[in-house]
């Protein structure tokens, strides 16, 4: 099966004092070593294992992968991935259980954390202040699973939809084998209400328009600006084809009704082009075939024959034959 991306939000904690164990992790991915009072740290909570909006959730056994998986990975906004908008590294990730909730799927409700920093600079200074002020506090990460598990028939390629309800055992497509954590993102509408959480599906490396727009359709979150852009791009496209298929109907539509004018000659231009007007291109192109043989055959296409010479201009003729 091919790999799905899966985009689920959760949100930042404020910093907290660093210790030397701290500064060792972070030490690990900077080129120098920095100390406490260089660099700025919080707190994540990148997703859980309770089952979101899309009747989908992440296995404890997903969970526990996507801890090794995002060590080291960045933080940007809105899922723009560009060097100009990475923001923070993620430096260290744990599950946390809390035994005395249980989720949905009735396990103990386990959310991945992680910890991440970035320098204390004049240019940082804006992006720590939004983060200390709440301001910059959802986030949502981007990872890669293999599988989509149906909770009804523990298949991965089924009929069952998520969410619906079967012989008492509600669908739910459960996440499993993350192959890759690609990065977590600070965004600015959540669409869950509990941990601000907002979610899209990529397939092959690109957000999926069809999904994304189902998704804005129903109200569950909205469309990113990539999303947005590529959505723009497709309608510019659209359009374009769209221009030249009205063109090239246009042009088989004339050749039929020129050739109409040969084989039907009584036969009035309005009555054929109302007539036209349903057929499509194929058929368009065929009809325009067989109106043209039919019109070769009524009239024949002679061979062009030079004039006759005169004996006045014979001479003067011959006399540039080559």
């Amino acid at each position: 099966m091919d790999s799905d991306v899966k985009r689920q939000e959760g949100f930042a904690q404020g910093a907290e004092a660093l210790s030397p164990e701290e500064m060792e992790r972070i030490n690990r991915y900077t080129r120098r070593e920095y100390g406490p009072q260089e660099v700025y740290a919080f707190s994540l909570v990148l997703c859980d294992n309770e089952v979101d909006r899309d009747g989908e959730r992440f296995s404890l056994a997903a969970l526990d992968a996507l801890r090794e998986l995002f060590l080291g990975r960045t933080c940007i906004l809105d899922h723009e991935r560009k060097s100009a908008n990475q923001t923070a590294r993620i430096y260290q990730t744990e599950l946390e259980t809390e035994p005395d909730r249980r989720t949905q799927a009735g396990e103990p409700y386990t959310r991945l954390t992680a910890r991440a920093y970035l320098p204390r600079t004049r240019r940082n200074e804006e992006t720590i202040a939004l983060i200390e002020s709440g301001i910059l506090k959802e986030v949502s990460i981007s990872c890669a699973v293999a599988r989509r598990v149906c909770s009804v028939c523990g298949e991965t390629d089924c009929a069952h939809e998520a969410g619906q309800w079967y012989g008492g055992v509600q669908c739910v497509r459960i996440l499993e084998e993350p192959t890759d954590a690609y990065e977590c993102s600070f965004v600015a509408v959540p669409a869950q209400r509990e941990a601000g959480v907002r979610k899209a599906f990529v397939e092959d490396g690109e957000a999926t328009l069809e999904k994304a727009l189902g998704a804005a359709a129903r109200g569950d979150r909205d469309l990113t600006p990539r999303e947005a852009r590529l959505l723009a791009e497709e309608l510019t496209s659209l359009r374009q084809q769209a221009a030249w298929g009205a063109a090239y109907r246009k042009s088989l539509q004339e050749n039929a009704l020129r050739y109409c004018a040969v084989t039907q000659p009584g036969a009035p231009r309005e009555v054929l082009e109302k007539a036209f007007a349903h057929l499509t291109a194929p058929e368009l192109e065929a009809l325009s075939r067989g109106l043209e043989r039919e019109a070769a055959l009524r009239l024949p296409i002679r061979p062009q024959t030079l004039p006759e010479k005169s004996p006045e201009t014979a001479p003067a003729v011959q006399a540039y034959r080559i």
